[in-house]
């Protein structure tokens, strides 16, 4: 059965639209909200969806179509948005609008465009009455956002995990496109790095600020938080490794052997700064290639003439692929010393999914069908997804971030996720949907 894929762009257009303008903005979230309204549009489809509360308003809503005997697929997405400042915005990002082809709304980009798109994929094949080789698994869920995703697929997992019961998944995080020295790329999402966020705490004599002494709170800490500030030692990942080297092979001579030096412990330092790259990538490519610290709240004191006895500084700590909170602690802890007391408020540990894996393959092919001129690269991201949720609960599952995407309005483009007048066009969501229907069908052996 053919597609009219001019009326797929009306009807997944309209579906983003009336997302965009659910506020689910997390804190509080209210997700429930857009899971009713996705199990609306599922039932009138045949579907037996399920929707559950995490607790009232934080709402998740899955769906499964049954199949053959492969490991099931889920495409997966979060409905929950970061905040907005309404009057940074040049369209309302509640509107839901279309304006020169561009579909305005906090979300559009992270990640009600890819709900909406998966949704499409989910009806179409319903509608094809298509004859798959394994389960299909469609999940909206809340809590992305906040980081601890204590109301969406990590509860469900916890709470109910037949609902989520799959080996391999698509979602969030990759398939981006970019130009680099006459070539075209496309990201693939196969890793992510871990989250390590911990307290320093220094501690000493009070007394008073007229007389100093050598047992200050604050000059300790002052001291650890400044031995944080040097870049740490790389540790490159599978992952980063073949992002590189798939760069290298279309460049010319030199650029190609500094991008491989620039993975060398020896040579990267030098090297980085000789990359024929934006200073934002060059940015991007250090932080992935090494564990970080960003202090970023400092607390000492209530008065200016009182020595404090405790100093305390949060740090947002992010592990590269294949470390570890123990070996992350043994590299920090030459710099801070041993009298700093370390306390840990979050961890999670690095994700990384092999980019052999038959569903990276199987990008990679779709890929080809659709622009032969681009090369799929696995790449790593210094935030998260829902992927941090799943794969320490389930280290069988394979999750990939992959939502194909042409910027339309700048180089810049992703500045828009979390920031002002977020959008999306007309044309990347239906290709996007388009693609990941190809990928959808070549996976579950629709032909």
């Amino acid at each position: 059965m053919s597609i009219d894929w001019e009326a797929v762009r009306e009807e997944v257009t309209g579906y983003l639209q009336a997302l965009l303008q659910m506020d689910t903005t997390n804190p509080p979230g209210n997700e429930i909200v857009a899971a009713e309204y996705l199990s609306d549009i599922l039932q009138k489809e045949g579907f037996e969806p399920v929707v559950t509360e995490s607790e009232p308003g934080r709402g998740n809503v899955t769906a499964r179509m049954t199949g053959g005997s492969q490991p099931a697929l889920m495409l997966l997405g979060h409905t929950d948005v970061v905040a907005v400042e309404p009057d940074k915005w040049t369209h309302s990002p509640f509107g839901g609008e279309i304006h020169d082809g561009q579909i305005w709304g906090r979300g559009a980009l992270d990640m009600k465009g890819m709900v909406a798109a998966e949704l499409m994929v989910f009806l179409l094949l319903k509608r094809q009455g298509a004859a798959l080789n394994r389960d299909l698994v469609y999940g909206a869920t809340a809590d992305e956002e906040a980081g601890k995703g204590n109301h969406g697929v990590g509860w469900l997992m916890d709470t109910d995990p037949a609902q989520v019961e799959a080996t391999y998944v698509i979602t969030e995080g990759g398939g981006s496109e970019f130009e680099l020295g006459g070539a075209r790329f496309c990201t693939c999402q196969t890793g992510q790095k871990g989250i390590f966020r911990f307290r320093m705490i220094a501690r000493g004599h009070p007394g008073h600020g007229s007389v100093p002494h050598s047992d200050n709170a604050v000059v300790k800490l002052s001291k650890a938080v400044a031995a944080l500030g040097a870049p740490l030692p790389i540790h490159p990942s599978e992952t980063l490794t073949a992002f590189m080297e798939g760069i290298a092979k279309t460049q010319e001579a030199a650029t190609a052997r500094l991008l491989r030096h620039a993975l060398s412990p020896e040579l990267s330092a030098a090297t980085m700064e000789k990359l024929p790259f934006s200073a934002k990538m060059k940015a991007s490519l250090g932080s992935l290639m090494r564990n970080t610290v960003s202090p970023t709240i400092l607390d000492a004191g209530t008065k200016i003439n009182v020595i404090p006895a405790e100093a305390t500084a949060w740090v947002d700590g992010r592990l590269a692929p294949g470390q570890s909170d123990v070996s992350f602690l043994a590299e920090i802890r030459p710099l801070i010393g041993e009298e700093i007391e370390v306390v840990v408020d979050q961890y999670s540990p690095p994700l990384e999914a092999s980019p052999d894996s038959p569903l990276f393959k199987t990008i990679v092919d779709t890929m080809a069908e659709h622009d032969p001129d681009v090369i799929v690269l696995p790449s790593l991201t210094t935030g998260g997804t829902d992927a941090k949720h799943m794969c320490p609960r389930r280290p069988d599952m394979e999750v990939l971030g992959f939502m194909p995407h042409r910027p339309t309005v700048g180089k810049d483009e992703d500045s828009l996720i979390h920031g002002h007048d977020e959008r999306v066009s007309v044309d990347n969501l239906l290709r996007a949907t388009r693609i990941l229907y190809d990928v959808t069908c070549r996976f579950c052996g629709v032909s």
